[in-house]
């Protein structure tokens, strides 16, 4: 359980590439994961952002258990009332998942010839193809065969390697640079 300030801003929680392709495999419930992934992927690689706490559910970049604390003023008092009632409930986090369902090779090749299109037609930079490219090859489970399984480590390593290879790059970090400076995003 998540949660989430509305009025500063947003934090998703439990955010992330790993954690967008195990909801779309939730959610196609062992029948075609690509409808599902390509909404989450769709966000995450435009940089879609919501402009409420509900849009926020609605792009799932929230849960339907995390909380909407609608007054910044109580954020710190209702996280402590959670973190009790979890503490008295016995909560223990959930064991790691071992059997995510990923769509592979061939979804990340369908991914992948929509991201050539935008990127020759202008729509995206040769930097948003790349930042674009790994996301699609994390949330797809990389270069193994559509409908293998793979787990949360396999996915959190992938998103680890790709955000450290990234962050090395002068124009990934020509882009935080901007967004500190200016509040607003620099396509390069």
């Amino acid at each position: 359980m998540g949660l989430v300030e509305v009025g500063v801003g947003l934090l998703p929680a439990g955010g992330g590439c790993k954690e967008m392709a195990m909801r779309a495999a939730k959610e196609a419930k062992g029948g075609e994961i690509m409808p599902f992934l390509s909404a989450y992927f769709k966000n995450l690689a435009m940089g879609e952002v919501s402009k409420s706490a509900e849009m926020a559910r609605d792009m799932g970049f929230l849960r339907a258990s995390d909380v909407i604390v609608m007054n910044a003023n109580e954020l710190l008092y209702v996280a402590k009332q959670q973190a009790r009632a979890l503490a008295e409930s016995g909560y223990r986090p959930p064991l790691p998942a071992n059997e995510i369902p990923v769509v592979g090779k061939t979804g990340l090749g369908t991914i992948k010839m929509m991201l050539v299109n935008m990127r020759d037609g202008g729509f995206i930079s040769n930097h948003d193809f790349l930042i674009s490219s790994h996301i699609a090859e994390i949330m797809c489970g990389g270069e193994v065969e559509g409908g293998s399984t793979v787990n949360e480590k396999w996915l959190l390593d992938m998103e680890r390697k790709y955000f450290i290879e990234l962050g090395k790059n002068p124009l990934t970090q020509a882009r935080i640079g901007a967004m500190l400076e200016t509040g607003k995003p620099l396509r390069n």
